[in-house]
């Protein structure tokens, strides 16, 4: 069968790439739903431990302050060390990222089904929810975690995007 050709029941025959993605994206969504729903619970417990860790972390960056042994230059690195390992132990707000994140991936997963069904608004609801789980880690936790979450978050929803949109003259 071709990609100009009708199934039996005379709606147009989905391409086999296109079917390829979106099976792709069913899985990815659903891994993506676990994940988030999971980190939310991890994170939640962790919330409690976290104020401990950062306190551990305060005191080892005071012990080493206070040596004899540490110049200058090391106190600056360990001061600026400190302040960015202070946003990633922000269990609170990898919650929050977490659940968020599973809900816009069923956001996704709604867009992929109706791209699925051959239907345009799909994809760009597919693409609104990928551009938000790209921005959520950004906006919600912040710092150097939310923005390297981001970037690292970004590589895969750019390509499928693009991939999408080279079957978009199939969706009508």
């Amino acid at each position: 069968m071709t990609m100009t050709e009708t199934t039996m029941t005379g709606t147009p025959a989905r391409p086999t790439f296109l079917t390829v993605l979106c099976i792709l994206s069913f899985i990815g969504c659903g891994l993506g739903i676990f994940s988030g729903v999971t980190g939310y619970f991890t994170n939640k417990a962790l919330v409690t431990a976290g104020s401990t860790v950062n306190e551990e972390i305060s005191n080892a960056m005071d012990e080493a302050m206070e040596s004899e042994e540490m110049t200058e230059a090391g106190r600056e690195i360990a001061n600026s060390l400190g302040e960015a390992l202070g946003g990633i132990t922000d269990f609170e707000a990898m919650a929050k990222n977490s659940i968020v994140s599973a809900l816009l991936c069923v956001v996704v997963l709604a867009g992929v089904f109706l791209m699925w069904k051959l239907k345009k608004t799909g994809f760009y609801i597919y693409t609104v929810g990928q551009i938000a789980l790209v921005a959520a880690p950004f906006l919600l936790v912040g710092g150097l975690a939310g923005g390297l979450m981001a970037t690292l978050g970004a590589i895969f929803p750019i390509v499928f995007i693009i991939l999408y949109a080279l079957n978009l003259k199939h969706m009508s």
